[in-house]
């Protein structure tokens, strides 16, 4: 081999070395970025666990509770999550609250759900906002006081800035409005009942279409449900739920009386509808507001 072909021979090695290590980079550097981004997201829960919970001792959840999330959102401003209760019809101490705790939201604490004696389960799902790739977390509070927590990592972004409507007129002007039915459950005859309240949920964080202003937050931050007397449902929730928020909950078949719903935002403004008991998740109303 003359000194010219060895030295071709030599770029060639080269040159098929260079590309491997480039392919290598190509293939490798995004599951590291994704290994570094979740490490940052458990470093921010680390965070989070120590202003909420300090002290605590919060165990494995996953024989407590589940969370349904997808790992990759199609709507970031509409994340549909279901939270299961496990221990629903055991002899297990109940679950009586839940925290939402979506770690790279502007206000991760997103929501709290107390249930009462009205409550069939703690069984929930409602629609939220991710505004970057997070970890989803849900802690439940057993009758015990003990704490459990189980965690999904979505991938979504700008779900909290994303734009409002077209038509924010109309969208203030049907403000409170509610609707509650039944929907079926899965294959079998299981039902929850769905609770729909019309709120445009502005974030602060959204602009404007049309003005390309920005406009200031205005979302609902409480919602208590009742069965007669009887709690159901006592929640506090920040911008993280999606606009016209939405919750599906179970109530015990032998809870009587009329199904209450009081809506609060963080403009004072508050809204409250009746169903009779037989029409309870049949009939539709504006609702009222105060």
């Amino acid at each position: 081999m003359t000194a010219r072909s060895a030295a071709c021979a030599r770029w060639q090695r080269q040159l098929a070395m260079g590309f491997m290590v480039v392919l290598a980079a190509v293939f490798t550097l995004p599951a590291e970025a994704d290994v570094q981004r979740r490490d940052q997201d458990e470093a921010a829960w680390k965070s989070l666990r120590a202003e909420h919970f300090p002290d605590r001792s919060i165990a494995d959840g996953e024989d407590v509770i589940t969370l349904d999330a997808p790992y990759r959102a199609e709507d970031p401003s509409v994340v549909p999550i279901t939270i299961t209760d496990e221990r629903a019809g055991t002899n297990a101490p109940p679950i009586r609250r839940l925290w939402l705790v979506i770690d790279n939201n502007p206000v991760p604490m997103s929501a709290r759900f107390d249930f009462g004696p009205a409550a069939e389960s703690a069984t929930l799902a409602t629609r939220v906002r991710v505004n970057s790739y997070t970890y989803m977390r849900v802690i439940a509070e057993t009758a015990d006081q003990k704490l459990y927590m189980v965690k999904k990592y979505v991938k979504a972004s700008g779900g909290c800035s994303a734009p409002i409507g077209r038509d924010l007129d109309a969208a203030r002007e049907n403000m409170g409005q509610m609707r509650l039915r039944q929907i079926r459950v899965g294959e079998g005859d299981d039902r929850r009942t769905q609770l729909m309240i019309r709120h445009p949920n502005i974030t602060g964080l959204q602009m404007d279409q049309l003005t390309r202003l920005v406009e200031p937050a205005h979302f609902v931050d409480a919602i208590t449900i009742r069965k007669g007397d009887a709690l159901v449902l006592d929640s506090q929730m920040t911008f993280s739920l999606s606009a016209n928020p939405s919750l599906q909950f179970n109530v015990r078949d032998d809870a009587r009386g009329a199904l209450s719903v009081h809506v609060h935002d963080n403009k004072d403004q508050q809204f409250k509808q009746t169903w009779p008991d037989k029409q309870a998740g049949l009939s539709q109303s504006n609702g009222t507001s105060s």
